[in-house]
C-alpha cells in the first residue's frame, strides 16, 4: 500500500467517526472492504484507541442507552451486540452499571404499543401480544408483568 492510500483510509476512518460512533469490528469491516491490509488495520486502529477516538466502554453504552431507549429487552440487546462484536463481559457490565428495570421497560413497551387494552383478551390477541413482547427481546416473567399490570 503506498502513502496516499493510507492516508485516504485514515481520513476516511476519521470521517467516519466524526459521525458516529463505531465498534473496532465494524471499522475492520469497512476497512477490509476498501482492500485495506489487515496489518495497516490493526495499526490504524490501535492508533484511534490510543487517541481515544475509539472507545469501546463509550460504544457500548451509547449502544446499549439506545435500546432502551426504543423499549428493547436484554435478549434483543445482547443479539445486536454481538452482530456489533461487542464482548459479551463489556455488555454485562455496563448493563449492570445502568441498573435497568426490565420488567417496568416491558410494561413500557406494552403500553406504548397497546395503550388501549380490552378487558377480555382473545387467545389469538394475546399471542400476537406476547410475540410482539419477545421479538423485543424480554423474557416470560416480564412479559407477563407487563400484560397482567395493564
Amino acid at each position: 500500500m503506498d502513502d496516499t492510500l493510507k492516508q485516504k483510509l485514515k481520513n476516511y476512518v476519521l470521517w467516519l467517526l466524526g459521525r458516529q460512533e463505531y465498534s473496532r469490528r465494524e471499522l475492520t469491516q469497512k476497512l477490509q472492504q476498501r482492500e485495506a491490509t489487515d496489518e495497516f488495520i490493526e495499526n490504524l486502529l490501535d492508533w484511534c484507541e490510543k487517541h481515544n477516538f475509539i472507545n469501546e466502554q463509550r460504544y457500548c453504552e451509547g449502544f446499549v442507552r439506545k435500546h432502551i431507549f426504543k423499549c428493547h429487552g436484554l435478549k434483543r440487546i445482547q443479539s445486536e451486540a454481538m452482530s456489533k462484536g461487542i464482548d459479551r463481559a463489556l455488555l454485562e457490565t455496563v448493563v449492570e452499571e445502568l441498573e435497568i428495570d426490565w420488567f417496568e421497560l416491558a410494561q413500557e413497551a406494552y403500553n406504548k404499543k397497546y395503550s388501549t387494552t380490552p378487558a377480555n383478551l382473545e387467545y389469538k390477541e394475546k399471542a400476537k401480544r406476547v410475540r410482539y413482547l419477545m421479538y423485543r427481546g424480554f423474557s416470560y416473567d416480564q412479559i407477563n408483568f407487563a400484560m397482567q399490570a395493564q
